[in-house]
């Protein structure tokens, strides 16, 4: 890993660390995604994938269509949707099409050094979701 691609990643781990709660280091246990005693692995998978989705929505539209551009995706825009609309068509779109979920995090992962923020940020959540 480069020096560039490392400092993405800490600065994604750290924009995630600061949506969390402010909780000791030792109850935060980073390797099955829980939060401490007392948080079960599902209320810290949905805690996680909540904020996940708060942090997708500040991408602009022209992002969001650039990447349904990037990655051939067949989902059709209006004029008047919002990036947080064409960001749920997208979701939308993956979640019913399982294949075309692994299709798109193989590209995401083969673009890691792209200079797309929503791609980067798309690749870091793949990887901590494959890991």
């Amino acid at each position: 890993m480069k020096t560039h691609s490392l400092a993405k990643e800490l600065i994604a781990l750290g924009e995630a660390l600061l949506q969390g709660p402010n909780i000791d280091t030792k109850k935060l246990n980073l390797s099955d995604g829980s939060r401490g005693p007392g948080s079960s692995d599902t209320e810290a998978e949905m805690a996680f994938g909540i904020t996940t989705l708060a942090q997708l929505s500040k991408f602009s539209r022209s992002e969001w269509v650039r990447f349904a551009d990037e990655h051939s995706l067949p989902i059709q825009f209006n004029e008047r949707d919002s990036g947080r609309n064409i960001m749920g068509k997208i979701m939308s779109y993956l979640a019913g099409n399982e294949h075309e979920i692994k299709r798109v995090q193989a590209n995401v992962s083969q673009s890691s050094n792209s200079s797309n923020r929503l791609n980067q940020a798309l690749n870091t959540l793949l990887k901590s979701s494959l890991s």
